[in-house]
């Protein structure tokens, strides 16, 4: 096993402990740590992705989107507009679940944007993304 596969599978794993981290929040009414923790977790999905095809990369947001699009545009299946989707919808969100966002002259913080629907839609995309991600490791042998 290389050295990128070492590192695709601890971001998998990683990946799998943030969805719980996401479920957890969710139980407890906390639905920006949600929607963070479901974005993170998304996140470490596609750099999982990334690392098996030897691209190391520490930025995040929409960069990542493109540079997962990229990589991944040769071999691309259905499945991976799954992982686009997920990016897409929780980039937009990362920094507002974490920080009040000004918007029209008023300051708004995090648990005044994040609804629980989002919350709920945002982790309904990480499992997604975790059996796309799961799946695609094991076809190449990773896991």
């Amino acid at each position: 096993m290389s050295i990128y596969d070492k590192f695709a599978e601890k971001y998998y794993q990683e990946a799998k402990r943030d969805l719980e981290r996401a479920l957890r929040a969710l139980q407890f009414l906390d639905y920006p740590q949600a929607v963070f923790y479901a974005q993170q977790c998304v996140e470490k999905c596609v750099k999982a992705l990334l690392e098996v095809k030897r691209r190391v990369i520490y930025s995040h947001g929409p960069e990542l989107l493109s540079i997962f699009l990229e990589v991944f545009e040769k071999e691309w299946v259905e499945e991976f507009n799954i992982i686009a989707n997920a990016l897409e919808f929780l980039t937009e969100y990362y920094t507002r679940s974490r920080y009040p966002l000004l918007f029209r002259g008023e300051v708004y913080g995090p648990e005044e944007i994040i609804t629980r629907d989002i919350a709920e839609k945002g982790i309904e995309l990480a499992k997604r993304v975790i059996e796309v991600t799961g799946n695609y490791l094991k076809r190449k042998h990773s896991l």
